[in-house]
Parts: C-alpha cells; structure tokens; sequence
C-alpha cells in the first residue's frame, strides 16, 4: 500500500499523468459463529473485468497494454521495479479500469524489508528483460530497463585530432577518438 500511495503522489505531481490507478482494498472479516470464520470483503467491481499483466511477470497482450489503464499499470510496475532497486515487483495486475484488486508481488531470493512476494523470483528478471517503457514511464522520468547497445568503432566518424606520423618508412595518418589512437597506413615515404 505505502507504493500505491508514493506512486499516486509521483504521477499527480505531473499534470500530464491524469488519473492514476488504484488498488481497492480488501478487509478481513471474522465471522466466530460460522464455518469459516475468516473471510476476505471487497467493494463489487463493475465493468469489463481486465487483466493487466500476469503473475509471471510478463506484461499481457498488445491489446490490454495499449489502453490507457494498461500502461499505466506497466508504468507502476516499472516505478515500483525502479523505487526498490529491483527487489520487489507488483504482479497480477487487474480489474475495471482504474481500480485494480487481488494484485501479486514478487520479490527477491531474500524478500524486500522483511516481506516475502507470492510469485517466483523469476518474474523479476523477466520482467526487467521484456518491459517496454510507454509514455507514462517516460512522465516519470523512468529509464529504460533495456541495457543500450555498445558502440562499435566503425560508427565513430567525429575525430577529435587528425595529425600525421612518420614512423618505421611509413607516413600514417592517425586519429584520437576519445583518447584512444587509431593509425592507418596513407602511403608509403620514398
């Protein structure tokens, strides 16, 4: 709940964000004369019942997380993923709209701050792999979880020195390129 609660301060304090999910909460009831003497009560949910994303950390299909809910539920896995350096992972999300109920969490192998999730581990470490940010991680300045590709050399047309060299006979022209020395052979001295 504490997330729910810093997520919702985060994305209001961006007028961009609009309406923020929320997760209804559940109470537990005891009922001594019954059976069962616990139970669990929720507010009815009424509308089109959705699933967002699933217990195994995948976000679920294009359709779903294109809508606006749907995105917004990824943002806040991903602000959720990113506010805990990568230790807890909300899951299962669903519901109407908005409103979201019965969510999952994932944690680390050792928990998060004494808490232990209800989903593998694993779902973290997919999720991380196949999350992609939409605009709403971006109005949160969310980073991408994708790791950037290397450059290679080949692409680096910006020298910083061009100079040339006489070395063993050889005239060779060579290039700093961010502190390192390229030399390449141009023509051979008489």
């Amino acid at each position: 709940i504490e997330y729910i609660k810093a997520y919702t301060a985060a994305a209001q304090s961006v007028e961009a964000f609009g309406d923020v999910p929320e997760i209804i909460p559940i109470y537990l009831v005891h009922r001594p004369s019954n059976d069962i003497p616990y139970a669990t009560l929720e507010e009815e949910l009424i509308g089109d019942f959705v699933k967002y994303s699933v217990k195994d950390g995948k976000e679920i299909n294009l359709l779903r997380r294109d809508s606006e809910a749907g995105q917004k539920c990824c943002a806040f896995q991903h602000w959720v993923y990113h506010n805990t350096e990568g230790n807890l992972l909300v899951t299962d999300m669903q519901g109407v709209g908005m409103r979201l109920t019965d969510v999952g969490i994932a944690t680390c192998k050792k928990g998060y701050k004494g808490f232990k999730g209800n989903c593998a581990t694993s779902f973290i470490d997919q999720f991380k792999a196949l999350h992609q940010c939409n605009m709403f991680c971006e109005i949160l300045g969310l980073k991408s979880l994708q790791p950037k590709p290397k450059k290679s050399t080949s692409s680096l047309t910006q020298p910083q020195d061009v100079g040339l060299l006489q070395a063993r006979g050889w005239r060779q022209m060579y290039l700093t390129l961010k502190g390192a020395i390229v030399t390449q052979p141009v023509a051979v001295v008489p």
